[in-house]
Parts: C-alpha cells; structure tokens; sequence
C-alpha cells in the first residue's frame, strides 16, 4: 500500500520538482552551514553531523530574510509540520497528522509550554531575540521526558558575549494592516552580560461585511519582552537568568449559527510568564554540567458577546464554561552532567528531572488535588565500538503522583560506511503524558456529559527509524525512514449509554510509517533546501493496509549577490491532500477530509549605505490561500460551544506584501 501510493504521486512531485527549479535563478542565500552546532538532544553544544538525530536548523537569517515573527510560521515551513485552524485559540501545529500533544516545545532546552495543556497556541511565541529554532525529528524522550516522542522544537535565543555591546531594531508594515516593532541589545562588562528584547505586534483585522465574517481574520495584539543575565565562573560556564514575558489579546470573529442571524464573539486575553535560571557549561575539559530551573506561569481569559447580525447589535454573553478562565503553572529543574570526549571510547549523560504541575483556577473534583508531579531519573552511554561504528544506550524511568509510566529506552547505530556515507538506525520508547482535561475535568452539556478519569496511564510511542546521510564539502544529501507504533492511547469513550456519559480512557492505538527525503547545498553565495516526504497514518491498526496518506513538498533558496549587497529568496512549501476516516465520540465513523494548496513566499534582502542596516521587501502567500477545504469533528477540543462543531482546517490573510527595517550595530 505505502510504494503503491508512492508510485502515485511520483507525477506530481516531478511536475512540482520542475517548478521549483525554474525559481533557482531567484534563490537566496543563508548563512548558516550545513555543518551547524547543535544544542538539541544531549548536554553539550556538539557538530550537527555528529548527533544521533536528524536535526533541522532554521537560522536567524532566515527568519529575517522571510519575515517569520511568530514560531508557528516557521513551523509552516518545515516539512511534517501544518497548521490547523482552531477558531478562538488560533493556529495550532499538527505534527504529522497526529496532533501537537506528540512534540515537546522549549526554550534553550527548559520548557516554555507546560505538557499538561491541551491546547497551545504557538501563534503567539514571537521571535524577537532568537538565534535559531532546532527541529528534531524522531523521540528524544529518554533525554527530555514527557510528549518528545515525535519531535522537538527547541527555541535558541541569543545571548552575546564576544561583543562588548549590541543593539538591533526591527520594524514591519504588511499591506494588510500589521504593524510590528521590536528592540534588543546587550552589554558585556567584565564577566557580567546584560541583555534584553522588547516587542509589540499589531494587527487591526480584516475588514468586510458581517455575511463574509468567515472570510476576515481576527484583531491581535501581542506584546512580548525579555531580560537575561549571566555571569562567566569559568571561561566556558556561566550562571544565567532570564525572565520572558507575553501577554496577547485576540478578538475572534465568531462564524455565523447556521439557520440564525447570531454570532458569538471571544475577546481573548492571554499572559505568560516563563522564568529560567540556572548554572551551565563545561567544568572540565570533558565534563559539562547543566544545572537549571524553570517556572512558567498561564493565563487565560475569554470575554464573550453576542452580535446580531441584522441590525449589528452587541450583548454580553453570559452563558460561559469552565474553559474561558484557565490559569497553570509549573516548576520545573533538572540536573544532567556528561562527558564527551572524541579522545575516549566511552562517554556518557546522566541526569534527574523534576516537574510540578497545577491547575490554579480549577478544581472540579473535590479531595483531588488538580496537579502532577514527576520525577525521572536517566542516563544514556555512547561507546565507540571501532573507528567507523558507534553505539548507543539510553534509559529513564519516571515516576509520578498521578499515573504510571514504562520505563523508556533508546539504542542508537552510527555506521561510518565511508569519508562521505554514513547510515543512522535509532529504536526508541516514548511516551505522552495525560493532559489536565483528560485526567479531572468534569462537565455537563446537552447531549455529551463528560467526567474525569484519574485512572488514566501514559500513552506510550514505539519508534523505529534509520537514516541514510551523504555528504560533501556544500552538498548534505540524507533520507529517513521512520515507523511508530502507539498504544495505551487515549481517547473519549462512551461509559453509560443511558446517561450519555464519555470519559478518556486508555484504548486507542494507531501506527504511523513514512519517509523524507532532503537535498541541502550551502556555497558561498546560494544556500538551496529540497525536500519531499511521505507519510502514513494508520488509526485502525487491526485492518490490514488502513494507512492515509499524506504528502508534503518543501523548497527553500537564498542566494545572495555580494558586489550589490543583496539577496533574493523564495520559500515554497505544497501540502498534499489529506483523506482519512475517524471514529468520533458517538462511536460513529466520519471523514476527515482537506484538500493540498500551496504556500509560497518571496522576498528581498538589501544592505543600505554600507551600514548594517538591512531593508526587506516581500511577497507573502502568493497563492493567496485563503480557505482550505476540510472539516472535521474537535474531539481534544473539549468545551461546551465547539465540541460537535465543523471548522476549516486552514485559513490565512491571503496574499501580501510586507517591507522591514533592520538596523544591527
């Protein structure tokens, strides 16, 4: 079934392939090489060719060079990752047609998003002060535990130390009305660094009548700042703080109520505090240590009214849930230590974790306290076997005061095969935690009364892939073939026919296989990406041959011309169609269905004066995607006004056109 699919669409990434190499000619450039340092998946800071993961960097210069400002934009423009439209709550990321449960995100390997939460809308992280976003593909959850079991997003900020001083201003207008600003800048005296970021974006909304409100996007504002300190014990450790701070208010134009002339509007207002502390670096020649902490704290409010659409009256809404007043927080530390050394056989990281999670507004079910705690203990070894053979062995073992976990494993293969060859095989257990809703939360609706289950377990993810790397001076050729297995999935579940009861429970199982492959150039001037993937998702692993599959496209070009001080670039990303068949929480089949559209962004980068001032101009959905077709039924959306209803599954601004200023100095 998997090559049979394949072979279909071979015509179609042919005819795409071919597009694609007509705009080389208008390529841009990037800076970053195809050999980049890496922060993700161990201790220390190591070469990306020498990871055991298939990590993806997307460099500061790119997003400059695109105009991404929020992290989910640059999700959109990876390969497995697509957004889906969730009304209210924004753009969400959907991880190879499973969810976004399934990827740990963080902030300089701390977390930034509790796992807990059901719902996460990376829309509104902005991107002011980072130095790159690290994509790893694969589990990572012997290293960081819960939900890094189908990828990671790790989020590097910058933190200069060489410079005595540094200070960089952003400022970009779209034509549909954005207007967004940022300033950062640090200073280095003796051994101290200081250092910070400022932010505000801004977005009026897209007007037009309120028959066309599906068609029009939602007023934003988001403002998010950042202060950071750190002192060099060593020349390479350093004690660190930093404080981010978002808070973001979005006016969601509800869509009209079929057969009424009402619609119901959310006024949303989010704050977020994440606080990071901690002593990192090496401690000796070979040792590193990483001794950090972590608290973040989320609020949500949603304030809703009426608009009559017949004569544009506005009431208060007064019929609210649970859900539009949330409020979490979590403490978290950890401390890992290892030893690299490319003198010695053997090295190793060892480590424990501890995290504390609470919902602080909530607390339906009375004697129960609404929080999860979890400590893990774990530790991985890489022992060079011969010159061209390394191996590798992970465990974990997490325990928690509310469910129960498997110990995780990872065994990892690096087979050197030649000077430019090498093949990467990983087998590793993962698992996700359950969420807040999933485990406590009781409530009642008309036709669906769901109640808590505190005897929920982990779901946990079996994972298979191998990796095929050639390389060269300027040319990174690798293919990855990937298969999971998950079980102990969970999923709502009718309990009592007679009440219309549902609960989580823990029954639902799904397999997923797939393949990518990549092509990335870097030269002087043209930095080219190519890549194509494949994948499939299985929900019903009992049927033989049930696999859905879903096809992406990636195509990314810098090139830069040094004599005029300016580069050209197009990114260009097709999302196939995707077709499957879900078993909703009355047990009855329905499809899933959206169609494939294009992506396509073009922009200019100029150095103006000789100066390190840099002017953007750019074209931003040239496709003018507007509304994807599709809908499907939000069963991990669990509140009384959308459980039970259809939205679209992707919408933008439609296409236009952006201009910014950088200054860097």
């Amino acid at each position: 079934m998997y090559f049979c699919i394949v072979l279909r669409q071979l015509n179609r990434y042919i005819l795409l392939l071919t597009t694609n190499i007509m705009v080389i000619s208008i390529s841009m450039a990037q800076l970053d090489s195809v050999n980049s340092m890496i922060s993700t998946g161990q201790t220390p800071q190591i070469n990306q060719s020498e990871s055991f993961q298939n990590i993806r960097v997307i460099s500061k210069e790119e997003i400059q060079q695109f105009n991404f400002e929020t992290v989910n934009e640059v999700l959109q423009y990876s390969l497995n990752n697509f957004s889906i439209y969730l009304g209210r709550e924004g753009y969400a990321m959907n991880y190879v047609g499973t969810g976004r449960k399934d990827v740990r995100v963080m902030l300089n390997g701390l977390p930034l998003i509790q796992t807990s939460i059901d719902n996460y809308d990376l829309a509104k992280i902005t991107i002011y002060s980072i130095e790159r976003i690290e994509l790893s593909m694969g589990s990572t959850s012997v290293f960081y535990g819960s939900n890094a079991v189908l990828g990671t997003i790790n989020i590097i900020t910058e933190h200069p130390d060489k410079k005595v001083s540094s200070f960089r201003t952003n400022i970009n207008t779209t034509s549909r009305g954005n207007i967004n600003s940022f300033v950062s800048g640090h200073i280095n005296i003796s051994r101290h660094s200081f250092g910070g970021s400022i932010g505000h974006n801004f977005f009026s909304g897209v007007e037009g009548t309120d028959s066309l409100r599906v068609f029009q996007w939602k007023p934003q504002i988001r403002t998010q700042s950042e202060l950071h300190y750190s002192y060099r014990l060593l020349n390479d450790l350093k004690a660190f703080f930093s404080l981010n701070y978002l808070t973001s208010r979005v006016q969601d134009r509800g869509y009209p109520v079929f057969n009424t002339l009402r619609a119901y509007d959310v006024d949303q207002r989010v704050k977020q505090t994440v606080i990071h502390g901690g002593v990192a670096g090496k401690i000796s020649k070979y040792h590193t240590i990483d001794f950090s902490h972590a608290y973040s704290s989320y609020s949500l409010t949603n304030d809703k009214t009426i608009k009559i659409l017949s004569d544009l009256t506005v009431i208060e809404d007064k019929e609210t849930d649970a859900f539009d007043k949330l409020k979490y927080d979590e403490y978290y530390n950890h401390l890992k230590i290892s030893k690299l050394s490319k003198k010695h056989r053997l090295n190793y990281d060892a480590g424990i974790e501890f995290s504390h999670q609470r919902d602080r507004e909530r607390s339906i079910l009375e004697a129960v306290k609404t929080n999860i705690t979890q400590l893990s203990f774990l530790g991985s070894i890489t022992y060079k076997a011969a010159d061209n053979l390394r191996l590798k062995g992970g465990l974990r073992y997490t325990n928690s005061n509310k469910f129960e976990t498997k110990p995780l494993y990872e065994l990892g293969l690096k087979y050197k095969m030649s000077e430019t060859a090498e093949l990467i095989s990983n087998l590793t257990r993962g698992y996700r935690t359950p969420t807040f809703n999933e485990m406590f939360y009781t409530f009642e609706n008309p036709e669906l009364n769901i109640v808590g289950n505190l005897n929920l377990q982990s779901e946990m993810f079996n994972q298979f892939n191998t990796t095929l790397r050639i390389k060269s001076k300027h040319v990174l050729f690798y293919t990855n073939l990937y298969w999971v297995n998950s079980n102990n999935g969970i999923q709502l579940s009718l309990i009592d026919d007679d009440k219309q009861l549902y609960q989580f429970i823990n029954v639902k199982s799904s397999k997923l296989m797939g393949q990518n492959f990549n092509v990335i150039h870097q030269g002087k001037a043209l930095r080219l990406e190519f890549s194509v993937s494949n994948n499939g998702i299985n929900q019903y692993p009992k049927e033989i041959g049930n696999y859905y599959f879903a096809q992406e496209l990636l195509f990314k070009s810098i090139y830069t011309f040094k004599s005029i001080n300016t580069s050209l670039g197009i990114v260009s990303k097709y999302q196939g169609g995707r077709t499957e068949t879900r078993e909703n929480a009355f047990r009855e089949l329905e499809e899933f269905a959206q169609q494939g559209f294009w992506l396509v962004d073009i922009s200019v980068r100029k150095q103006l004066f000789d100066k390190p001032i840099f002017a953007h101009v750019g074209l931003k959905n040239m496709t003018n995607t507007l509304n994807v077709d599709g809908s499907y039924l939000a069963l991990d959306r669990i509140s009384d006004e959308n459980i039970n209803s259809r939205v679209p599954i992707s919408i933008d601004f439609g296409r236009r056109i952006w201009f910014s200023l950088i200054t860097e100095f």
